[in-house]
């Protein structure tokens, strides 16, 4: 800003339009932009809310009907005998041996396929010791249903009866199919027959190595199935279920799994416990729309995820779903572990591995609801909601989020077109600004111009304004104020020019300029300076004999007419006082010749004498002294001033011309011996100075002018003496 005292008006004026209508444009721009971020946030965030709600509902719903079905499943006299009845049978096997060989195929399943899909799944190597089965009715009946199963790995469901004639396969037959008809059409992975009082799995419908086991003191006893069968073991109550949170489960190769239990009640006597193994692609389902993001309103970025209280996924990432690269890479790059990454790509799903760490997790599983904008747990910011499920046994964290990039797009095309707007506007405003500018300085620039015109001494030009307003009335009075100048002007200059020449009446023209110019004090010593004091003889005498007024025309001719010689060879009038005229040369003005110059004068002051006596009719004398020497000259007084000099020459000069006879010469040793050969001297009386020294002098006088002049007009009808002897 501290610049702009620097810029013309024009300048000023369009940097004033400039900031004025971009500083309108900018906050129109800024307020319509935050507007609509805010309206738009708010919209996005309601859409997420919705989505979050709904999709929370649903995960809900389902699982209210999960525990309705077990507790259905658990009165179901179906179950009930099932669960008896392979409960019975399973005891029954304790009394049942396997061969060698027998032993040996349950070996070879757990060492070739059992325990090489789980060292893929987990870290470290596990052991076949603690895996196999040890009681006799478990090595049985896995020989039998898993081992010796003649079907692959995931489909050992698809047995319904094994080739050894025992009760328990015959009952095995008579509902294998109904339960796994159950589960397909319950949507469950799996379903268990459990003795309450002893921890005995006597049924599975996947047949995998829970099969059989003891979840009190077998190999699985710290699953997170053993735990529920645990908590509904403890629990008295009739109709009571318990949910499980999602581990891993090693009987499914390590993958996630969620168990839901409840006890099988025969009248009032508990009979066992049923339990199924949840399917997280059943919540997948919901949480994805059946992999439909956008048609739920989340675009290419947003999702639907859950959260447990270990801040861990309990649902799958999108990203993982549809670009499972680029959600390997993102891992990566947010630092997770190399081991966890590769567990993930193993197992197919971040369920358990994927942990996230943000605002909005922590916030839902401390039961908060709400909506903020948050770093995403891709590292990239994104709009979040957020809100704590009502699901029983489980703290889980229901958030729904989208790409803040992505949600704020229309924004950026706002952005964009607010920009190319303001662009556009500002180079229309400029050139507007331009134009209206020149347009609006046009008078001024004329005033100026006007006033550069006055500065060079141009002040005819007027100024023609055709506008009725401020400037046209500024117009009038600038004219009005120059023709004010331009006469005031005239009259300094006349003023001027009249004290310039009383200032030279008073003063050498190289002093006064030098008093002009502010210098004081004036004081000069001058070494070569020829001084002239002429003395009028009988000026009174003549003014009572012919008049004031005759005196006075005559005596201020013959002093024009000397000044004017003076000034023509370079003679400086210092003083004219009564009846006394005082000069010098080589006073202001160093010259060579200022004697010859001084003596030239002196003759040329008695001709001009001679001429005024002529024509007036008078009888003017004159007395001459000349002497040359150093002097000092001074500008004396303030307001009164006068150049004044004093010195030798000045004393010796007024001696001579007192003590000089009429109409001639009289000059130092000094003068003649500088201009002896030019002029005509003989010497004269000696002087008398104040010191009672004596002083020779010399003189040119009537006799010797006399020569000189008849030599100069040889020739001519002219009498010399005639100029001495006016009278005669």
């Amino acid at each position: 800003m501290l610049g702009l005292k620097y810029l013309s008006i024009k300048s000023k004026l369009q940097i004033m339009l400039l900031i004025a209508s971009l500083g309108s444009i900018l906050v129109v721009g800024y307020l319509s932009w935050s507007k609509s971020r805010e309206i738009l946030t708010e919209r996005i965030f309601n859409q997420l809310t919705s989505v979050g709600s709904s999709k929370a509902y649903q995960i809900e719903s389902y699982f209210n009907t999960l525990h309705n079905q077990i507790e259905t499943l658990c009165e179901n006299r179906m179950v009930v005998s099932a669960m008896t009845e392979f409960d019975q049978e399973f005891n029954q096997l304790k009394q049942q041996s396997i061969s060698s060989v027998q032993d040996q195929v349950i070996k070879n399943y757990y060492n070739q396929e059992f325990l090489p899909r789980l060292s893929k799944n987990i870290e470290g190597k596990p052991v076949l010791e603690t895996y196999q089965p040890n009681s006799p009715e478990s090595r049985y009946l896995q020989y039998h249903y898993i081992a010796n199963n003649p079907y692959p790995v995931g489909k050992k469901d698809e047995l319904d009866q094994a080739k050894d004639s025992s009760n328990y396969s015959q009952i095995h037959s008579r509902y294998h199919s109904l339960f796994r008809n159950l589960i397909k059409k319950f949507g469950y992975y799996d379903l268990f027959l459990i003795d309450a009082e002893t921890g005995n799995v006597v049924y599975t419908v996947y047949k995998e190595t829970d099969f059989s086991s003891n979840l009190y003191t077998g190999t699985y006893h710290n699953s997170n199935l053993a735990q529920v069968v645990k908590q509904v073991r403890d629990n008295p109550d009739r109709d009571a279920t318990k949910l499980v949170d999602f581990q891993f489960y090693r009987p499914s190769y390590n993958a996630p799994a969620a168990f839901l239990a409840g006890s099988i009640y025969d009248g009032t006597k508990r009979v066992g416990i049923l339990a199924v193994q949840l399917p997280i692609d059943e919540i997948n389902l919901v949480l994805t729309g059946n992999r439909r993001w956008k048609q739920d309103g989340l675009g290419d970025t947003g999702e639907t995820y859950l959260v447990g209280d270990d801040l861990r996924l309990r649902s799958a990432a999108r990203l993982l779903i549809e670009n499972p690269t680029t959600y390997f890479d993102v891992l990566r790059q947010n630092g997770v572990r190399s081991k966890t990454v590769y567990l993930i790509e193993q197992l197919k799903t971040s369920l358990l591995l994927h942990t996230i760490e943000t605002d909005a997790a922590r916030k839902s599983i401390q039961g908060k609801s709400g909506t903020q904008i948050i770093k995403g747990y891709q590292g990239s910011p994104v709009l979040s909601s957020y809100a704590p499920l009502n699901i029983q046994d489980v703290n889980w964290g229901i958030i729904s989020e989208m790409s803040l990039s992505e949600a704020y797009a229309p924004i950026s095309s706002l952005q964009n077109y607010i920009l190319l707007a303001t662009i556009i506007l500002i180079l229309l405003v400029t050139l507007y600004a331009t134009i209206a500018s020149v347009q609006f300085m046009k008078p001024i620039d004329q005033m100026v111009q006007r006033l550069q015109d006055a500065k060079s001494g141009d002040l005819s030009t007027e100024l023609e304004i055709t506008s009725q307003d401020e400037i046209s009335e500024l117009a009038k009075i600038f004219n009005g104020l120059v023709g004010q100048i331009s006469q005031k002007i005239e009259a300094i200059t006349q003023k001027e020019q009249e004290n310039e020449s009383l200032l030279l009446n008073l003063l050498p023209r190289p002093v006064m300029e030098r008093w002009r110019q502010g210098e004081t004090p004036i004081v000069d010593r001058l070494q070569q300076v020829t001084i002239i004091v002429i003395q009028i003889v009988d000026l009174e005498k003549a003014t009572q004999e012919h008049g004031n007024t005759n005196v006075v025309d005559s005596f201020n001719e013959w002093i024009t007419l000397l000044d004017e010689k003076a000034n023509r060879v370079d003679i400086e009038r210092l003083n004219c006082f009564g009846d006394r005229y005082i000069a010098a040369c080589g006073l202001s003005k160093p010259r060579m010749d200022h004697v010859k110059r001084s003596v030239d004068f002196a003759q040329d002051a008695l001709n001009l004498v001679k001429e005024v006596n002529h024509k007036y009719n008078l009888n003017f004398n004159l007395r001459i002294g000349i002497h040359t020497g150093s002097i000092t000259a001074a500008l004396i007084g303030q307001k009164k001033f006068q150049y004044d000099i004093w010195g030798e020459p000045l004393y010796i000069a007024s001696q001579l011309s007192q003590q000089a006879e009429a109409n001639t010469i009289r000059v130092t040793q000094a003068i003649c011996d500088r201009v002896q050969e030019l002029f005509p001297f003989e010497p004269d009386q000696k002087i008398n100075l104040e010191d009672k020294s004596n002083l020779p002098t010399w003189v040119l006088g009537k006799t010797g002018m006399s020569s000189l002049i008849s030599d100069i007009t040889s020739g001519l009808d002219f009498d010399a003496d005639d100029i001495f002897n006016p009278t005669n």
